[in-house]
């Protein structure tokens, strides 16, 4: 709260806090300020003087009253309280007037931050001081993704060649580094080759039933292995006689009429739609249309060539004015037919044999129990 008897009103707003002012302007050289602050300290400096003029004439004219000893007091405080306000004054009245004008700027620009405002430097770690790196508050970048070849180096690619059931155990006595050797010498009579690079088997191991497990280089020799598996495997062991891969595509709405065992109409087929013939390896009914009276039922033939299949599932083919539509083929479970059971086939079943016929113990087609009339749901 202001003192009463100092005068109030009338010019700009000021602190009434001139102490703080005072200590200010004793901490060294006043910054540069703008000329606006200039003027309005210059104003401020204008307003004061009077008003200390006023208040000594009030305070003289009061001198003829009868002196108190509260009211002495107050004047000594006051006076002592003038006297301090008027030297800060003309201190700082001294100040303005040997700021450099011409060099004024703003002054938010030569404000230094304390140190005790700015946050604490983080402790650099050890691994960057080991490492000597240059500016450890840089963002660390992360190391490139290596390519996929450096990931899968020691990924070797791998391929079972199966046996056929009723064929004898190939290599049968042979350790892996003879079984590899002779593959191996099976290969390079193929001339097994991707990008001019010979393929190589790098290990082998084999089932009890007498499949071979292949390991190579990578998944595209692997991969070589399988779909020319009928070039090398005969010339590795005589009885290892495997067949070509095909693909089976299904052609619905085929005639009945068709017969698949007649090289005529396959040819024909073929002619119609410019297929090689030596690209089916095998053609037959879906199911056998006979006695059951349809017109049409579905194909399945086997093509050698991949992409030739893909297209002909996309598009179909044609046959004597009609579009028989193809679809992919999708082969169902396996079943066994010694045992039922589903998940395996006859050449590796291990159990007893049961009748689907009789249910007996013995296989489905010597039963002679049952007529072929009492077979059929129908």
């Amino acid at each position: 709260m202001p003192h009463p008897l100092l005068p109030q009103g009338g010019g700009p707003s000021t602190s009434n806090d001139m102490s703080n002012l005072d200590m200010y302007v004793a901490e060294g050289s006043l910054p540069i300020v703008e000329n606006q602050l200039v003027e309005k300290l210059n104003t401020l400096v204008d307003t004061l003087i009077p008003r200390l003029e006023s208040l000594e004439k009030a305070v003289s004219g009061q001198a003829s009253k009868p002196p108190g000893t509260v009211r002495a007091d107050s004047f000594n405080t006051l006076l002592a309280r003038i006297e301090e306000i008027a030297t800060n004054m003309a201190r700082l009245e001294k100040k303005v007037e040997t700021m450099s004008l011409p060099h004024s700027s703003n002054l938010m620009a030569h404000t230094v931050a304390k140190p005790s405002a700015l946050p604490p430097r983080p402790t650099p770690l050890y691994s960057e001081m080991a490492a000597g790196a240059p500016n450890p508050s840089a963002a660390r970048t992360l190391p490139p993704v290596p390519p996929s070849s450096y990931i899968n180096r020691f990924k070797l690619g791998q391929v079972v060649i199966r046996k056929k059931f009723d064929q004898p155990v190939p290599f049968e006595g042979l350790t892996a580094a003879t079984i590899c050797q002779k593959i191996n010498d099976a290969l390079v009579f193929a001339k097994a080759a991707i990008d001019g690079d010979p393929i190589k088997v790098r290990a082998v191991a084999q089932f009890p039933n007498g499949d071979v497990k292949i390991f190579t280089k990578d998944r595209r020799a692997a991969k070589w292995l399988l779909d020319n598996k009928h070039l090398w495997t005969q010339k590795a062991d005589p009885v290892f006689v495997t067949s070509q891969v095909a693909h089976p595509v299904l052609l619905h709405s085929c005639p009945t009429s068709f017969d698949v065992n007649n090289k005529e109409h396959v040819e024909l087929l073929c002619k119609q739609n410019d297929i090689d013939p030596k690209e089916i390896q095998k053609i037959r009914w879906l199911l056998s249309p006979k006695g059951t009276g349809k017109a049409s039922s579905t194909l399945l033939i086997y093509f050698f060539d991949r992409r030739l299949a893909l297209d002909i599932e996309r598009a179909g083919l044609c046959y004597n004015s009609l579009h028989l539509k193809g679809q992919h083929y999708l082969q169902g479970p396996k079943q066994c037919y010694n045992c039922l059971a589903v998940g395996h086939l006859a050449h590796s079943c291990k159990e007893k044999p049961l009748c689907l016929c009789c249910g007996a113990g013995h296989n489905s087609a010597s039963c002679k129990e049952m007529e072929d009339a009492s077979r059929s749901c129908q």
